[in-house]
């Protein structure tokens, strides 16, 4: 073995201390052995590797040396980095309200970033301390003394009930729309810690039931 082949040889060992990835060490054994003179026959069985394998990363380590045997790809780097990544997550905690469409927009805009997935999106709603959760009815108007005028009205309403049927009474109304259920109650981007509550003044179970009355002749 000739002098530059065992500074070669010396360069993989120290290489090979160094506990590089998985896969680079398998390169470096492989070239190591073929430069002991291992018969490629042998190499293949003592690695587990194809001689093709072999010839690659000999030919790559002979033309650049320890650079040839290093994987190409240091993986994805991010595309936000720490700064950007905290200043968002401000951004978030400063608003009221939420809606993953308009956080898209917006780091795509100040930082030119879309990300492929939506999870990185919900990620960043997560930081944020906002989660997808379910409105919850709120009446602002709500007055206990017109609760208790409308259950006088509805009672009285039933007492004359036999004389609009005779049609001895006419009664006359201004009828509302009602939402029924939970129609208006869905599930949007709110703070974990907090409820969410969306303004509803006239709910209803089921169909507003219509009166029918009789004009007297």
């Amino acid at each position: 073995m000739d002098s530059t082949s065992k500074s070669q040889l010396n360069e993989l060992i120290k290489f090979i201390k160094t506990r590089p990835d998985s896969r680079e060490l398998k390169r470096a054994l492989a070239v190591k052995l073929a430069l002991e003179e291992y018969s490629y026959l042998k190499i293949q069985s003592i690695i587990n590797v194809s001689l093709g394998f072999i010839t690659k990363w000999k030919t790559a380590f002979l033309s650049e040396g320890i650079k040839g045997l290093l994987l190409k790809y240091q993986g994805a780097k991010p595309l936000l980095n720490f700064s950007d990544r905290k200043a968002i997550i401000e951004w978030l905690k400063q608003k009221k309200y939420w809606d993953l469409k308009e956080l898209y927009s917006y780091i795509l805009s100040k930082y030119q970033v879309s990300f492929k997935s939506k999870q990185s999106y919900y990620d960043l709603f997560k930081a944020a301390g906002i989660s997808w959760k379910k409105s919850q009815k709120k009446n602002p108007k709500k007055d206990p003394e017109l609760v208790k005028k409308k259950k006088e009205i509805t009672e009285k309403l039933l007492d004359l009930q036999p004389k609009i049927n005779n049609n001895n009474l006419s009664v006359f109304l201004v009828d509302e729309c009602h939402l029924l259920w939970q129609d208006i109650c869905g599930y949007v981007w709110g703070k974990t810690s907090e409820r969410i509550e969306v303004p509803m003044t006239n709910e209803k179970l089921k169909q507003t039931p219509a009166w029918s009355f009789k004009l007297p002749n």
